[in-house]
């Protein structure tokens, strides 16, 4: 026990002597790390860690999903498209969700998942900027809040503004 401390205490005594040799080295770790706490800090308050998504329940007061796996995950991908680029295809938006009861956008909502999309740049956007979000986010942050009403009076049970 007594050779662990006898370490420790020699460890010690090199980094006290280290520091007191070289002051403006440990000034500037110690700048760099607050440097370093506060970025991360702004940058959580800038980029916020993305939302968790929320698991939608089917409404059983409405008819059950008529769309098949495949009519859903095609239906998703065309959602994708007309918002993943600069600007947004409205028209492509509601004429994917066209017809669909809040059953079907269910159906939508889970074969879109969640996809790399930047609230900061509306887009896609890059491993810094953007995280992985869900289809009610995408459409929330792509439509005009007058589009975006349209399109929940269309979806009865959805919620974008």
């Amino acid at each position: 026990m007594s050779t662990a401390i006898t370490k420790i205490e020699n460890v010690a005594k090199k980094s006290k002597d280290y520091a007191l040799a070289n002051p403006k080295t440990i000034l500037y770790a110690a700048a760099a790390v607050t440097v370093a706490a506060v970025g991360y800090k702004v940058y959580k308050k800038v980029f916020p860690a993305a939302p968790k998504r929320p698991e939608l329940i089917e409404d059983s007061n409405l008819a059950k999903s008529t769309l098949t796996d495949v009519q859903a995950q095609n239906i998703a991908e065309k959602l994708f498209t007309a918002m993943a680029t600069v600007g947004t295809d409205e028209k492509a938006i509601f004429s994917a969700l066209s017809g669909l009861n809040a059953n079907d956008f269910l159906k939508v909502y889970n074969a879109f998942g969640m996809r790399q999309y930047s609230l900061f740049w509306g887009n896609v956007g890059d491993p810094i900027t953007s995280d992985k979000h869900h289809l009610i986010t995408w459409l929330a942050n792509e439509l005009s809040v007058s589009d975006a009403k349209k399109l929940e009076q269309k979806i009865p049970g959805l919620k974008l503004t």
